[in-house]
């Protein structure tokens, strides 16, 4: 029976994402003081990050670099990278205007607003964390499963 790839990446993201907990303990401090359970975005390592480079991972041990399954995934880790990096940045900065603005109005009229998160985005070396951890941990569970 073939082992179904699939589950690999979808594990690295779940480990990357259980990780933020030991490496960002001040955000989780935070999210049991507002009474969240869910994790913000961001943080170290980028779940994200982890899961689409541990998909291209699988696609380039079991289809090879050069066909199209890889180009296909290689686009798709260009699109979250530069999601992760950049398009999430420019949302935060949107958010963190939007928060100045409501903080001008009356106190009975903000209560209608919901919490709007301000960091969206990564650093880049959360980024790299995430990619690392999802080539590495990718390899090392492919090992294991053929």
């Amino acid at each position: 029976m073939t082992f179904p790839y699939f589950l690999i990446p979808i594990l690295v993201g779940l480990t990357a994402q259980f990780l933020k907990s030991f490496f960002n303990r001040e955000m989780f401090r935070q999210m049991k003081h507002d009474g969240q359970h869910l994790p913000h975005y961001g943080g170290m390592p980028s779940a994200h990050s982890a899961f689409v480079l541990s998909l291209a991972t699988v696609v380039a041990v079991t289809d090879g670099p050069l066909g199209v399954s890889f180009a296909i995934a290689a686009a798709v880790v260009i699109f979250i990278l530069d999601d992760a990096l950049r398009m999430r940045i420019f949302l935060g900065r949107h958010g963190t205007s939007i928060k100045k603005l409501i903080e001008k109005l009356p106190e009975e009229e903000r209560s209608s607003f919901p919490k709007l998160e301000a960091r969206l985005g990564h650093k880049p070396m959360e980024v790299v964390a995430g990619a690392t951890l999802g080539v590495l941990l990718t390899l090392v569970i492919m090992q294991f499963v053929r």
